[in-house]
């Protein structure tokens, strides 16, 4: 008898990986009997695997001519054997991998010509991430999962005495508009200094100049840039009194720890669109005046760490 296999396309940037674990978890869910391929690209591997939701993950690296991704698949991937295709990536990329699918009248559901169930919603790029995928996966009468184990990713762990806060006060080089400027975070950071929470830095290599400008100013703060990977930050979201930074991949594992998040945004990102999902999460927006700002944050943190000092 041949094994049924259902193949998940899906890359992209942390913020992304971690929005769609919903409709992953979903096909997971809707297959349960079928045997559940990725594809995907590192460093997605190791941490997905946590999960235990894939039989199998294979891993690609993107290049600049789509026809040498495709022969990558081709090479990693006995085609013929899978039933159903979701592309969750939906680029005109990956909408162009789904031909190789459709030649051989494999199911395909995405976006483009080569989607036998084709998510034609004129208003898709105005959706948010969540609702956009759950209606994509309607197509093939798929009930999206808004409750979704997530143990693997965040175990049960007991809070430390010490009260702490993650500050995430970078993100990628490519966007650095962003960003809310660092004089908000040094603001935040004495702040919480003051009123006994420990500020940790989170980051990866795009945020070292900022982390460590931070943290000659501050030396008392942990400095964690560069030193931690995806299930660290889960783990340490689950233990902290408070999380701020801005829209980046980071926030979005640290709000699904489902403990307060405080997540900026600037004029150059829609949280409509893809803002961080959580239980406790508050989305703020900065309007260019420092002072102003800082003030609603602080006010922000009082409220939901219940401290009764003055913001001076």
């Amino acid at each position: 008898m041949k094994e049924k296999k259902i193949l998940i396309i899906k890359f992209g940037g942390l913020g992304d990986i971690i929005l769609s674990l919903n409709a992953i978890y979903s096909i997971r869910n809707e297959f349960k009997d079928h045997k559940l391929i990725l594809l995907t690209e590192m460093p997605y591997k190791d941490f997905l695997e946590k999960s235990k939701w894939f039989d199998d993950i294979i891993v690609i690296k993107r290049s600049f001519f789509y026809f040498n991704d495709i022969l990558q698949i081709r090479k990693k991937l006995n085609v013929l054997a899978i039933e159903k295709v979701f592309d969750l990536q939906t680029s005109s990329r990956s909408s162009f991998y789904l031909k190789i699918f459709y030649k051989q009248n494999i199911y395909t559901n995405g976006i483009g010509k080569y989607a036998k169930a084709k998510h034609d919603n004129p208003n898709r790029d105005e959706m948010h991430t969540l609702d956009r995928q759950k209606e994509q996966l309607k197509l093939s009468n798929i009930i999206f999962k808004k409750k979704i184990n997530l143990n693997w990713l965040y175990p049960s762990i007991k809070k430390d005495k010490e009260k702490i806060a993650l500050i995430v006060p970078g993100g990628s080089k490519k966007r650095l508009y962003k960003r809310i400027p660092i004089e908000i975070f040094a603001t935040i950071i004495k702040f919480l200094i003051t009123n006994k929470i420990k500020p940790i830095l989170i980051g990866s290599k795009d945020d070292f100049l900022v982390c460590e400008k931070l943290f000659k100013t501050f030396p008392i703060i942990k400095n964690y840039c560069n030193k931690t990977d995806f299930l660290k930050i889960a783990q340490m979201s689950k233990q902290a009194t408070i999380s701020l930074g801005n829209d980046t991949g980071p926030m979005h594992i640290i709000a699904r720890g489902d403990n307060p998040t405080l997540v900026f945004f600037t004029e150059h990102s829609n949280y409509k669109l893809c803002g961080q999902q959580g239980k406790k999460v508050s989305i703020m927006r900065f309007e260019k005046n420092n002072l102003e700002f800082s003030n609603q944050v602080l006010e922000k943190i009082k409220k939901v760490t219940l401290i009764q000092s003055s913001l001076t």
